[in-house]
């Protein structure tokens, strides 16, 4: 029983040690997120896309049949045609009351000899996997924003609870002085004033905490709003401080990619432009004919001559647009990189001075703070001079959770 007890008590410590990363967020986000859902219906749609360019001259069994009835001097008869065609296997059948009946009946195989090199089905399958790359990444970018904007609240929830963490410990020592200059105040060795500060910067403290503390809550509930994501414990602070330049260098690489498969899209929508305008339909079948005993040959051609191929010269201009738009967005990215990394170096400058300065608000407050003690300053002047220095530290901290935050964009923006 004791084990057993020992045992429990251990795993309720585990429980309340462990607390979760921004790491942990994010995965769950690519597991069950909202991006990852919408990425799984993309992609069973994709799945009935490619059945059907897969099925293209294959899809069912086309049918095709007419029936005449003739009213003359002849007297009255009747007749029709069907035909039955999947793929290259056809059937053909025509019935004429005039002529006996059954007048033709033949089955054999019959096929576009143009569709055998290059045909609608093969080209329709080249652009589908084009295609399937650019929808894939769209849904990427789509995650990508998630991504950003879970870590742009990871980073507000992170700053309220730096801050709440800052002021709690201040809570303390706040308490302390109000006691201690109520008593004073009422042997009269403390004036009114000293008395009364002491007084609101408790009550304000108190309400700036529970205020922070209401904040909390509804940021937390915001993640499983928002990114359907469950907090299964506290979401603890994760400090980053070196940026990694390979992913400052990574990004744009969706984009410059998604252009070059537009490129590669209309090199081959040109392709087969070009291919189905300069060769004729062919169209040649062998059938066995079945009324009369015998093989049948047939071959048809059609061809448009001296047609104008306006066609090609589009497809040059839309690949022309297509590049230059890729040389703007590289020159772009160039820019947007040189900005990102202006960022970084602000940031890093920005934490060493918000260090010296901490320093420094430190040391004054500690000189107020001994001439309070020795009787040759305020309390409302030291006091001022030590919410100085918290006020800095909290600066300090909210602006190393922005580089943290930044380093962490760095790592997902592509």
């Amino acid at each position: 029983m004791k084990k057993v007890s020992l045992f429990i008590g251990s795993l309720l410590l585990c429980v309340q040690t462990f607390s979760m990363t921004l790491d942990d967020l994010i995965v769950q986000l690519e597991k069950n997120g909202y991006s990852t859902q919408y990425r799984e219906l993309e992609k069973k749609q994709l799945s009935i896309d490619y059945k059907e360019v897969d099925r293209i001259d294959r899809e069912g069994l086309e049918l095709n049949a007419s029936g005449k009835y003739t009213d003359d001097s002849k007297g009255n008869r009747t007749g029709g045609s069907f035909s039955a065609t999947y793929d290259f296997l056809k059937y053909e059948g025509e019935y004429d009351e005039e002529f006996g009946g059954e007048s033709k009946q033949l089955l054999g195989l019959e096929k576009n000899l143009k569709d055998i090199f290059y045909g609608e089905r093969k080209y329709s399958k080249n652009i589908f996997t084009i295609d399937e790359v650019i929808r894939l990444n769209m849904e990427d970018a789509r995650m990508e924003e998630e991504i950003l904007s879970l870590i742009g609240i990871y980073k507000e929830l992170m700053d309220t609870k730096l801050e709440l963490k800052l002021k709690k410990g201040l809570l303390p020592s706040i308490e302390a002085d109000a006691k201690r200059l109520e008593r004073r105040y009422e042997i009269g060795h403390s004036s009114q004033l000293d008395y009364k500060y002491s007084k609101m910067r408790l009550e304000n403290l108190n309400n700036d905490i529970k205020q922070l503390e209401e904040d909390i809550k509804k940021k937390e509930k915001t993640f499983k709003l928002k990114f359907n994501l469950d907090l299964y414990s506290e979401i603890a602070y994760t400090k980053l401080d070196e940026l990694d330049i390979r992913d400052v260098y990574n990004i744009g690489t969706r984009d410059l990619e998604n252009i070059d498969l537009f490129i590669e899209k209309i090199e081959e929508e040109k392709k087969y432009s070009q291919y189905d305008k300069k060769w004729p339909n062919v169209k040649a079948g062998t059938f066995y004919d079945v009324k009369n005993d015998g093989w049948l040959v047939r071959l048809s051609l059609d061809k448009t001559l001296f047609e104008y191929d306006g066609k090609t010269a589009t497809y040059e201009v839309d690949k022309e647009r297509f590049q230059m738009e890729k040389d703007k967005l590289e020159n772009t990215l160039d820019d947007k990189r040189l900005d990102y990394f202006n960022k970084y170096s602000s940031l890093k400058r920005s934490i060493e001075n918000l260090k010296r300065q901490n320093e420094v608000d430190k040391m004054t407050y500690e000189i107020y703070k001994l001439n309070y003690e020795q009787g040759n300053e305020t309390y409302i002047n030291y006091i001022e001079k030590y919410e100085d220095s918290v006020v800095t530290s909290i600066e300090l901290e909210k602006k190393e959770n922005e580089l943290t935050a930044f380093i962490y964009e760095m790592q997902y923006r592509r």
